[in-house]
This record gives C-alpha cells, structure tokens and sequence, in this order.
C-alpha cells in the first residue's frame, strides 16, 4: 500500500470513530481514487464536509460534540500532508481516548452512498450541492425572500428552523420537510422561502449528477 493510501485509511479510521461517538450515521467508502494519493481525494474531502456539516448541525441543535481525543478530532475534520503528521497525531490520539463531550445516539436519517440506481438518494458525494453562488449568495437569498411573521414579531418569536430537503440532479429543490421547528409560522415560512430558490448546482458522483439529501438551518432573527 503506498504511503497515501496508508494515510487515507488511517484518516478514515478517526473520521469513522468522531461519526460513531456523535450518532452520526457514516460508513466510510472504498476508495477507487486512480491518481498519485496524497492522503485525501474529492471523495475523502466530501465526507469531511458531510461531518462537518453534521456536527455543525448538532451544535446549532444545542447538542453537545463528542471528540474522540483532541487531536484526533482535529485530524478527522482536516486533509493531510504528510504521514508523520498524520503519525504523530493519530498517537497522540490513542494516548488520550476519554471523550471530551458525551452525547446520545442521535438518527440523522441520512444514509451513506452505496452502489447507486437512478432514484437513490445519497447523504455523501463526491462534489456536495452548492447554490448558486456559494454561501454568500444563499444567505442573500434567504434574507431577501424571508418575510417574517407579524405575529412572531409582536411576540418576540426568533430561532432557528431545521429543514431536510433533497436537492434533485437537476438542481431543483424537493421534498422539503421540517427536522426542527421552532414556531408553526416561522416553520411554514422557512419551507415557504426555500421552495422559492433557483435550481442548485447538482451533487455529483463519479462525474454523474446524483439526488442528495441535503440539511439546511433558516434562522429568524429580530435583532
């Protein structure tokens, strides 16, 4: 095995060990990369972004992150460069396995890519959806077409509403589905402005277009 793909097995071996101990549903992929491996590929760095994103998630959720050892954490969530980094801090993580945070099992009803046919729908990809114009033009988006309720602003409603669409291989939004309300009205807007939005950059694998399963936060805000 050559000493990219040694560093790309190990880096799968933590990311999978931080996924575990925050509920996270993530079964790392057989690597099929052709090229000179570093250590990371596009595939590698789509299920760091699918963590990422997740644990992103979790903490909007108030819920707290487990890390299986600092410096395992930290190498999970970051390609590599070189093997004795990567050496260096996979020891140190088995020098210091207590968890920093403890966190249930949590089911985040996404399921890892597997030998796909034309209606699947994939949690991880090669290259992630984007809308057009990257987070910028997204949270510019939402804050042009929210329209916040009257009756949430006489109350002093704010939050964050959690939502769970799928992102079609044409780029267009479907099935968009409340994961976390917050108010009946806040929860139907949010639904309201993202059923709006201009088809989507496609999430691809192996260079195809593919259905993903996508989790967007929307907050409202009255400050």
């Amino acid at each position: 095995m050559s000493k990219g793909k040694s560093i790309c097995s190990v880096l799968k071996t933590i990311r999978k060990q931080v996924a575990d101990a925050n509920g996270i549903k993530y079964e790392p992929r057989v690597c099929h990369y052709q090229g000179e491996c570093l250590g990371t590929c596009p595939a590698c760095e789509a299920e760091v972004r699918y963590l990422e994103q997740q644990l992103d998630i979790r903490r909007q959720l108030g819920k707290a992150v487990a890390i299986v050892g600092i410096s395992a954490g930290l190498t999970a969530l970051t390609a590599c460069g070189s093997a004795s980094k990567v050496v260096k801090e996979n020891d140190a993580a088995n020098d210091n396995t207590e968890h920093v945070l403890k966190v249930g099992k949590v089911d985040t009803e996404i399921k890892a890519p597997t030998t796909s046919t034309a209606n699947d729908v994939f949690g991880i990809v090669e290259q992630m959806p984007m809308f057009r114009g990257g987070d910028r033009g997204l949270k510019a988006f939402l804050a042009e077409n929210i329209r916040y309720p009257s009756e949430c602003v006489l109350k002093g409603i704010e939050g964050r509403v959690i939502l769970n669409m799928i992102i079609e291989k044409d780029g267009s939004v479907s099935h968009i589905e409340v994961k976390k309300g917050v108010h009946p009205l806040l929860d139907e807007e949010a639904v309201r402005v993202v059923s709006l939005m201009p088809k989507w950059l496609p999430g691809k694998q192996m260079g195809t277009a593919v259905r993903v399963k996508y989790t967007l936060p929307v907050t409202f805000s009255l400050k």
